[in-house]
């Protein structure tokens, strides 16, 4: 080595050089330090896996809407964790919570979580009263974020049902827009059928009211006296004492 001591400079550039060929050989992948320990959309990632495992067993096909210009959460050393919230429903504005622990930090984003699937629709202009039949409906996907609560999914649901209020084309359904029709109206000659205790009776009688089975209406009796009575089926109605 005593070419070396005329040149000192070379030397250490050609011994830092065998050290570092030796230290890369011994470790190819260095650790990535916390600013580079994750790619910058995995955060993204993340939460649409986590949305998707949460509101996907629905049934639905769901998309996570992240707005494009969230710039994301601080460096973390390691894969930050989901803030775990119990939710009722998974469906629209949803507030998604990224924790970490080296550095220690809380973060969260606002996503919209579209979920779509069939929902039950008119598939012409429908007056009220309407007696809905296969004909006057259809299914559609749609976003059930923009829909009303207790959407009909089944067509099985509406065929059937009369319309309480006017109809336009494409309008969705729900169970407060339709009623079960009526099977005695106004005027109808009815069979009263009254239950006591130890004892049962018929009497003719006159329907006040219409109704559906299972609901209760007014009944004038023969003799003249006005009861309330359940809708048994078509023109017979119970009144229990």
């Amino acid at each position: 080595m005593n070419w070396c001591r005329n040149w000192r400079f070379a030397c250490g550039i050609l011994f830092f050089s065998l050290w570092a060929a030796t230290a890369i050989a011994a470790n190819p992948n260095p650790s990535p330090t916390a600013a580079s320990s994750a790619q910058p959309d995995d955060w993204r990632r993340l939460i649409e896996r986590y949305i998707q495992r949460q509101a996907g067993a629905s049934g639905l096909r769901i998309r996570v809407d992240i707005p494009l210009e969230e710039a994301g959460p601080p460096a973390c050393g390691k894969t930050p964790r989901l803030v775990e919230v119990q939710r009722t429903r998974w469906i629209g504005p949803q507030n998604i919570g990224l924790q970490c622990d080296t550095p220690v930090w809380r973060w969260s984003v606002n996503v919209r979580v579209r979920g779509f699937g069939q929902v039950v629709q008119t598939s012409r202009a429908v007056p009220a009263g309407q007696l809905l039949g296969p004909d006057d409906l259809l299914q559609v996907e749609s976003d059930l974020a923009t829909e009303p609560t207790g959407v009909l999914t089944d067509l099985a649901q509406a065929v059937g049902r009369e319309t309480t209020r006017p109809m336009r084309e494409n309008t969705s359904l729900t169970l407060n827009t339709l009623r079960v029709p009526a099977v005695i109206n106004v005027g109808d000659r009815i069979t009263v059928r009254v239950v006591g205790k130890a004892f049962q009776i018929t009497a003719d009688g006159v329907a006040l009211q219409k109704g559906a089975v299972g609901d209760t209406i007014r009944v004038k009796l023969s003799e003249g006296k006005t009861v309330s009575a359940s809708v048994v089926r078509a023109g017979h109605v119970d009144v229990t004492l």
